[in-house]
């Protein structure tokens, strides 16, 4: 299933989202809610749910193919023959030693896609009919706005930051021995 998401262009899932749950079941809205102010977007949550699952199920299938490579590098560990030489349960010896080490590679992907959370998808936007941020440099960049293209870029470039900084943090609390400070 997941190879199968992480294959996918989001377009092409977004249209089977909409076929399925708005033509055929009729549960949700076809199209993002179309307010400007995050109250408005917010007044109408089933409006979101498509839009959330297009990016989010395609996003999260590309962090399992690497989280199951990952964990496949750190079965093959000698520490983990001896974790469970020790006594300690099947479910211990994943949680503790295998869940604990292979989502630290996720934790670097996670900081450098929030760029692309912030700036949006602009497929997405299109097919949704959302006035998000990549539509909105998209349009800036077709009508040659240069200041909207500034701001776009400077957020985009603040989201990085952001984004490697949180991601650094959450390495140094996943893995202490790459804590920073005096050692």
């Amino acid at each position: 299933m997941s190879f199968t998401l992480y294959s996918m262009p989001d377009f092409f899932f977004a249209i089977i989202l909409i076929a399925i749950f708005s033509v055929q079941l009729r549960i949700l809205p076809p199209e993002a809610p179309s307010a400007q102010s995050l109250t408005g977007m917010l007044a109408d949550p089933r409006a979101l749910v498509l839009p959330i699952l297009t990016l989010t199920l395609v996003s999260v299938a590309g962090f399992s193919r690497y989280m199951r490579a990952a964990a496949i590098d750190v079965l093959a560990q000698d520490y983990l023959r001896t974790a469970r030489a020790t006594g300690a349960s099947e479910r211990l010896v994943l949680l503790r030693h295998v869940l604990r080490n292979s989502i630290l590679p996720i934790v670097t992907l996670v900081g450098l896609s929030f760029p692309g959370v912030v700036s949006g998808a602009v497929i997405a936007e299109e097919v949704f009919n959302f006035q998000g941020m990549g539509l909105l440099f998209f349009q800036a960049a077709t009508e040659h706005d240069f200041p909207v293209l500034l701001g776009c870029t400077l957020i985009i470039g603040v989201a990085t930051v952001v984004g490697n900084l949180a991601a650094d943090f959450a390495y140094g609390i996943l893995d202490p021995r790459t804590r920073y400070g005096n050692a």
